[in-house]
């Protein structure tokens, strides 16, 4: 084992933040069909007909690199810019390992909402956004298939007992070129921030709930954990590939009690596919490890976690069949960084009456 590796293993810091110190990925709602602009309060899925669902563990040389197109961070409609990237360095470690380090790392964390309250987390999130069309605005005519990366940052407050609506706060940031596509003028189309309402998770399927009031009567064993990953219909290509989308959805813009989180952490490393990454690196620029796995979308999906103290920071989404993906390999099309997770008293008032942007926390 050299050094990288021991270092993925090493002893988690006595001193380690609590877990509202820590940073994490993400979003959970699927951009629809022409929709980064119009999701609005929804943040978009890794899966479905028109999101990249990342996903599963691919052995690749470490250290080898390839030439992408990725939008400039000032570009316009139809801008591309070549880019370099890494692909992703498989590390000689488990997964299980690791996440043992992260189970063990998240059982010494707890915020503690008191029913009355709010969850509130910060994060900043990139993902594509996917139309099959696109209509010309002076025209009318349909054009092909459209990609581009969808940034924002958001707040959201979500109630800890589940029976009150909550609130996003989205600051949209400037698009990007999906890698390999030129950016569509409708990325342009949002601006500004927004604060819109957020319906309550009580009418949901329970094994579908992610919110705190649900997630808090999860099992707290490995085994139990596991059977809910595995519960009903969650869609996707496989079961394996659901059961590890499912898991980041009850990681992402909520907040999971320390034993169930800690179980979570176990359950995922008996998913097949699931390996280890050596320097995945988070939106806010932070490098972890990344346990993930590939899907039949060619998109590796990771979650990464502090190398020292196996804190989640985030999630990051890289291509390594481009042939199934329809981009270049190692191209970077989602990335998430969880800036923070507290617990607030209230939720600010919303500015918009669209339902179109409710979702259930």
């Amino acid at each position: 084992m050299n050094d990288d590796e021991i270092q993925l293993v090493a002893a988690i810091r006595p001193d380690a933040p609590p877990y509202d110190e820590r940073a994490r990925h993400a979003a959970r709602r699927g951009l629809a069909a022409a929709a980064g602009p119009r999701a609005r309060g929804r943040s978009p899925r890794w899966r479905g007909p028109y999101a990249m669902a990342l996903a599963g563990a691919l052995a690749v040389a470490v250290g080898a690199t390839a030439i992408t197109l990725s939008g400039a961070r000032n570009g316009s409609p139809g801008a591309v810019e070549e880019v370099v990237v890494t692909m992703p360095e498989i590390a000689a470690v488990s997964a299980s390992e690791v996440l043992d380090r992260a189970a063990r790392a998240a059982v010494r964390t707890d915020l503690a909402p008191r029913d009355d309250q709010f969850v509130k987390v910060e994060s900043e999130t990139m993902y594509g956004s996917f139309s099959g069309t696109a209509t010309n605005a002076e025209t009318g005519e349909l054009g092909g298939e459209t990609r581009y990366l969808y940034r924002t940052k958001r707040v959201i407050w979500l109630s800890a007992d589940g029976t009150r609506n909550g609130v996003v706060q989205i600051e949209y940031l400037e698009p990007r070129a999906y890698p390999g596509w030129p950016i569509p003028e409708m990325a342009y189309e949002r601006t500004g921030v927004e604060t819109l309402p957020l319906v309550n998770c009580g009418k949901a399927p329970e094994y579908m709930r992610t919110d705190h009031a649900a997630l808090k009567r999860l099992p707290t064993d490995a085994d139990g954990m596991r059977a809910h990953l595995y519960t009903g219909d969650r869609g996707g290509n496989s079961k394996d590939e659901a059961a590890f989308t499912a898991a980041g959805d009850m990681l992402r813009e909520t907040y999971m009690p320390p034993a169930q989180r800690a179980a979570l952490f176990k359950a995922v490393g008996t998913i097949p596919g699931v390996d280890v990454t050596k320097r995945a690196e988070d939106a806010a620029g932070r490098e972890g490890i990344g346990v993930g796995r590939v899907g039949v979308n060619g998109v590796r999906e990771d979650l990464i976690f502090d190398a020292k103290t196996y804190e989640l920071l985030g999630e990051r989404g890289i291509v390594v069949d481009e042939k199934a993906a329809k981009s270049p390999k190692g191209s970077l099309v989602a990335s998430t960084a969880q800036l923070s997770v507290t617990v607030a008293d209230e939720a600010p008032g919303a500015n918009s009456e669209d339902d179109e942007a409710n979702r259930c926390g």
